[in-house]
């Protein structure tokens, strides 16, 4: 077995099974293993769901769902509708395609409901987002989650997980 090229191979399927779980319920899971020395992901499975894991299928990784990819869009609203102010002269850094996306959501709905920008709810705007914005959105929240610059992210959870699981090979 070619342990680097297992190592980056587990890295990936656990990188699609971590966007996966965020669609699942926190008490639902995917599970990444080795089985004889082929690399397997699970279906997403319940509390109650087992497989078991001998010498020749063996766990690498295992993620739980999580659910709030709805609250963090909502966020990623929230900050977009923000009018932020330059400071120590600084210059601001140019708005994103999806802010400016977000911004003009907010004017149209403003405009369509006859009330100020700052009156449209963050739901509201979520509820009117294109189905490719929030894809994009929900893309962007998960590569932040896996590959954030900080001490602790997804990928590096990840990576310590699959790592050692193959030292016990």
């Amino acid at each position: 077995m070619d342990y680097e090229k297992t190592e980056n191979g587990l890295l990936k399927q656990a990188r699609n099974a971590f966007e996966t779980a965020s669609t699942l319920h926190d008490n639902q899971r995917i599970e990444v293993y080795l089985n004889k020395g082929v690399i397997r992901s699970s279906d997403a499975l319940e509390e109650e769901d087992e497989i078991v894991y001998t010498s020749e299928r063996i766990l690498c990784y295992q993620v739980y769902g999580h659910d709030y990819l709805e609250e963090e869009i909502k966020t990623w609203i929230d900050y977009a509708r923000v009018q932020q102010q330059p400071e120590d002269g600084i210059p601001l850094p140019e708005l994103t395609d999806i802010e400016k996306s977000i911004r003009e959501i907010i004017t149209e709905l403003a405009k369509k409901n006859g009330i100020n920008s700052a009156d449209v709810s963050s739901y509201e705007v979520f509820a009117n987002l294109p189905v490719n914005l929030v894809g994009t959105i929900e893309h962007e929240i998960i590569e932040y989650w896996w590959s954030a610059k900080e001490e602790e992210n997804a990928k590096k959870l990840a990576l310590s997980q699959i790592k050692e699981a193959l030292e016990n090979i």
